[in-house]
């Protein structure tokens, strides 16, 4: 499987690419023609060294001393299917990890200037080592919004899709089978075709892997806290089962363009509708 990995982080505490252009403030648009055409083909982008050393710091401090309250065991499935640490959800130490000049410099870049609704809260995603001798399988993949019963999702037949997927390395995943949030490239597109001709509502409980859908090689994220992920809401992912010795540290962002809530099915039907700054490379794609 691909190994994504990024530089050595520089010694000053701003991300790299804030070093690499500095007369600009840092809050650029720090996006290539090339990377765009990447998410275009691929539904996903890992871009490496954005968020500030501090922050990561900030998070994971306050997510540990939740930890070291304690947890009850028969809350983990639930904990795993919506988020650890609920009462830091809306924490501000949290969510800056989202709207940071830096981090939100990426969102603007894919889906256009004031288009995307800052967020409020967010996922603490964690995932704890496995047994030793548990198989290295991966999870079915699905695609977020649809009902199960331990997710939260209400049980009324209407998606709750959003636009994009932001993910916050909060660790380092230096190899697979690591926790690694994982991904089957280009099956946004393929979603797309299937939602035309099945409907949206054909998915039980959002997962893609019995549907007769032709999935690729699932690509898992490679990289150090810091990195982020950015994923169109339609890609099919997972999170792979931890083999490692440490505990994978993630938050997630369910993004939405403003006015989302009047066209959720147009949305998934037409999967490029909300993304101004990417229409025209999808259109030549």
């Amino acid at each position: 499987m691909p190994s994504l990995r990024r530089p050595a982080r520089p010694k000053s505490d701003l991300p790299a690419i804030v070093r690499a252009f500095p007369n600009c403030g840092g809050w650029l648009v720090p996006l290539t023609e090339q990377q765009k055409r990447s998410f275009v083909r691929d539904g996903f982008l890992h871009v490496p060294g954005v968020v500030p050393p501090r922050l990561v710091d900030r998070a994971r401090r306050a997510i540990n001393h939740s930890i070291g309250l304690g947890m009850d065991r028969d809350d983990m499935v639930r904990f795993s299917a919506q988020s650890f640490c609920m009462e830091l959800r809306e924490d501000p130490r949290l969510v800056r990890l989202a709207t940071a000049p830096e981090v939100w410099a990426h969102v603007r870049a894919l889906v256009g200037e004031r288009r995307v609704v800052k967020p409020a809260r967010c996922q603490i995603a964690l995932r704890f080592p496995r047994p030793e001798g548990t198989p290295r399988k991966l999870d079915g993949p699905h695609i977020d919004g649809y009902h199960t019963p331990e997710n939260g999702v209400p049980d009324d037949g209407v998606v709750r899709n959003f636009t994009l997927l932001l993910g916050v390395m909060l660790s380092d995943v230096p190899a697979p089978f690591g926790g690694n949030f994982t991904v089957w490239p280009g099956t946004h597109r393929r979603m797309e075709r299937y939602f035309r001709k099945h409907g949206v509502n054909s998915l039980q409980g959002g997962s893609v892997g019995e549907i007769g859908v032709r999935l690729p090689r699932p690509v898992p994220v490679i990289g150090k806290a810091g990195d982020i992920v950015l994923a169109h809401y339609q890609v099919a992912h997972t999170a792979s089962p931890n083999l490692s010795g440490d505990v994978r540290y993630m938050c997630f962002f369910r993004l939405a363009v403003r006015g989302l809530d009047e066209h959720r099915v147009e949305s998934m039907l037409d999967i490029w509708r909300d993304w101004r700054a990417l229409r025209a490379v999808a259109g030549s794609a």
